[in-house]
């Protein structure tokens, strides 16, 4: 019933949003804009009901894990399908709720296992790699006599035969394989199958029965009755799992037992029978959280979102009063119509996505601020309080379509070209920009009209961050550059020294650890204690406000870096609470993938600005976006991040925050220059840029607002995402300003010369 009143209330919104747009300014426009947003918070406020079951968390909140599994070879469409289908019947097994199992491009497959914990990961490793390959061999009956003879001269192994090895654990727990002689050719397989479970043998060891098809009941029965007393090897994935002596003629059921199974071991082996898969599998990359991890996140992340709006809340009423109220109240019908959208279209809320939304917080004052600046320059001129409204409202709208367009670009992209954390990221900050576009042209909107009815309602009161600002900023080009160049490389010289320790496991693979403690330890003692076990260290890093480590070592290494830190330092109380597994392949795969994505991101910036803008201009944003996203790189790298794919989101969106700095001030050059003015491009370029400053610092305020509560109770998983965000905010606001007016100032005075010349 309440998704067919959410799809009534979304029919009404459209024509209630549209009827605003096209009406005339008046009391049907003011009516129509106030039903618009009437509905689509009742819309919104619906689709959230109830909050605990349509928000769903990702497995870095809630904790759990994801798994890429990579089938072998080039498997046909039927084989990814059975593959997913075999997989779901595995996991199901756990018993844990709304796991997720989807095939990822022709040959493999995602699956998401939410609230599995560490101890339960080896062996959901296990049931999701092994391809239980089920094979009935008849063993040589002559097998005692000729076995040392084969094991001696691999020539004399009879025609039809082969070695394989039955494994089975001694009394005192050590293993011992059993070479024995076995047909090449099985007399039945897996596929005969249709139940396993487990049981006990009469001497109350665990053991798998095996019951079989109405076929294979059949075949099974010819196989034993014409190898009585003598023995029939079950052979598991090539490895001998037991090799009974036929004592009667069986039909319906088998059973697997020896080898001092434990209980979970028949489960598991069980399950795997049960469920075989056709074609070989690889766990190429995992990613973990422990649910206890996964609550300290969200506990961060709440903290951060909070603070973030109170403080950004604070600032904005401080310095616009009432107007600043507005602008909070159409923040607060953003963050609803955000999470309202998140739920609706069943998207997954990650940390990474609390970043985004967090960043979306700082941005979506960027509207107001542009607004209640241009309102501001119109009652300078004398306006009553109207006309300096609707002129502020008309005059920003340009700037307000193009920076969140050009914000939109990369985070689009990243959708569609990024994976896992990326995506959680990049869906947000887009639910996010359209929000804003939404609450920008039509809540504050209509709260200023509203309000303009009330007789004593004739001034607007704002502080004013500097008044008449005259900087020559063109005349501080060269200092700019030089600081930029200086910036640049002492940046590079730090990444350089790195190497390929300023590169995650998501591009170079290997095991990431986060692990909790209890007592720290020096680091140079935790790496020359795993260096001395053999392991390959890659970084060993405390976090900086959180009982947390973070070790990157080789792959596979994970389990032993836990094991030894343990065993060495007890004292220390280690804990694993998380583990990203990526192999080699996956990162050569997701460091070509991101390259992509960046390049990729700023062509989109750099063609809509061209279209948008003259050439000059766009090549001149795209030269500062450039810069802000190599000093984030720098910076990142020399403050002792490391690049992983959460900080190519990072830099993604710093380009498209850069490209919307420029572009506030291109267009107000642009206007200057459509009145037909006799000043030289210089003095519009500087004009432009002290009519801007205010907006560009307020706005890198409120921002930089957002991302400090992000940096100090964001949590370990996204602190770096934070720290590299605070750099390329501060790099953009300082190139808007100083680099880019420079840039446009050379290419039109070079193009100047060049037509003068020509002529």
């Amino acid at each position: 019933m309440i998704q067919y009143l959410i799809l009534f209330g979304g029919i009404v919104f459209l024509f209630a949003f549209i009827s605003h747009l096209v009406l005339e300014r008046g009391r049907s426009r003011r009516l129509m804009g106030l039903l618009s947003i009437v509905i689509c918070v009742l819309v919104c406020i619906a689709s959230l009901y109830p909050l605990n079951k349509t928000v769903k968390l990702g497995l870095d909140l809630k904790g759990g894990t994801a798994f890429l599994i990579e089938l072998e070879g080039n498997p046909s469409a039927k084989a990814l399908e059975q593959a997913v289908e075999v997989i779901r019947k595995r996991v199901d097994r756990f018993g844990l709720s709304e796991p997720m199992i989807q095939p990822t491009g022709a040959n493999r497959i995602s699956v998401q296992i939410p609230g599995l914990t560490e101890k339960d990961k080896e062996s959901a490793r296990q049931q999701l790699s092994q391809v239980a390959k089920l094979e009935f061999r008849v063993v040589h009956h002559q097998n005692d006599t000729l076995i040392q003879q084969a094991l001696l001269d691999r020539n004399q192994v009879p025609a039809g035969y082969e070695i394989l090895n039955l494994k089975y654990q001694r009394e005192d727990g050590t293993e011992e394989k059993q070479p024995i002689l076995v047909k090449r050719i099985a007399e039945m397989t897996g596929k005969h199958v249709s139940r396993a479970r487990t049981g006990f043998s009469q001497l109350g060891e665990p053991n798998v029965g095996i019951d079989f098809t109405s076929q294979g009941s059949k075949i099974f029965g010819e196989v034993t009755q014409a190898n009585l007393k003598h023995r029939l090897a079950i052979v598991l994935d090539g490895e001998v799992k037991s090799a009974p002596v036929i004592q009667e003629v069986m039909f319906s059921s088998a059973s697997i037992s020896g080898g001092k199974m434990t209980i979970k071991q028949a489960e598991d082996l069980a399950s795997v029978l049960e469920n075989p898969l056709e074609t070989p599998v690889r766990i190429v990359e995992e990613r973990g959280v422990d649910p206890s991890l996964g609550l300290d996140s969200i506990t961060s992340g709440k903290k951060a979102l909070v603070f973030a709006t109170l403080g950004v809340a604070a600032f904005m009423i401080l310095y616009y009063r009432l107007a600043g109220f507005y602008a909070i109240i159409a923040l607060a019908v953003n963050l609803l119509i955000l999470f309202g959208l998140l739920a609706q279209f069943h998207f997954t809320l990650t940390l990474p996505g609390i970043a985004g939304v967090i960043l979306t917080i700082g941005m979506a004052v960027d509207a107001n601020v542009l607004v209640y600046e241009r309102i501001r320059d119109e009652m300078n001129r004398g306006k009553p309080l109207r006309a300096a409204v609707d002129g502020g409202f008309d005059r920003a709208f340009s700037a307000i379509l193009d920076s969140n367009i050009t914000t939109i670009i990369p985070a689009v992209i990243l959708i569609f070209m990024g994976s896992g954390p990326l995506q959680g990221f990049s869906v947000t900050l887009t639910l996010g920009i359209v929000a804003n576009l939404f609450t920008a042209i039509v809540v504050t909107r209509n709260l200023f009209d509203w309000s303009l009815l009330i007789p004593s309602f004739r001034r607007l009161t704002m502080m004013e961050f500097v008044k008449n600002p005259k900087v020559d900023f063109l005349k501080l080009r060269w200092p700019a550059v030089l600081l930029s160049v200086l910036i640049l490389v002492i940046g590079g010289n730090s990444f350089y020294q790195k190497g390929d320790q300023a590169f995650g496991v998501d591009f170079i693979g290997g095991d990431s650890l986060t692990l909790s403690f209890a007592k720290a330890v020096e680091v140079s003692q935790m790496r020359e204690t795993l260096e001395k076990n053999g392991m390959n260290v890659h970084l060993i890093q405390y976090a900086k406000t959180e009982n947390k480590l973070s070790v990157q070592v080789h792959e596979n290494q994970g389990d032993q870096v836990i094991a030894s830190l343990k065993a060495t330092y007890p004292e220390a109380g280690f804990q694993k609470v998380g583990l990203d597994r990526v192999g080699s392949q996956i990162g050569k795969e997701l460091q070509s993938r991101a390259s992509f994505s960046l390049l990729l991101g700023l062509l989109g910036i750099l063609v809509y600005a061209s279209f948008r803008f003259e050439w000059t201009y766009a090549v001149a944003a795209t030269v500062s976006q450039v810069h802000d996203v190599m000093i984030a790189v720098c910076l990142a790298v020399a403050l002792g991040s490391e690049l992983s794919l959460t900080l190519v989101g990072a830099f993604l969106t710093i380009a498209g925050y850069s490209i919307n700095e420029k572009i506030v001030v291109f267009d107000r050059v642009r206007e200057i220059l459509a009145l037909r003015t006799k000043q030289s491009l210089g003095d519009i370029l500087n004009s432009s840029l002290n009519m801007t400053l205010a907006r560009t610092v307020i706005t890198g305020g409120t921002t930089l607002i957002a991302i400090g509560f992000l940096i100090f109770f964001g949590g370990i998983v996204i602190h770096g995402f934070a720290v590299t965000m605070l750099v390329g905010v501060l790099a953009g606001m300082f190139s808007s300003h100083f680099l880019a007016p420079a840039v446009v100032w050379w290419l039109s005075r070079y193009t100047e010369n060049k037509n003068e010349l020509e002529s």
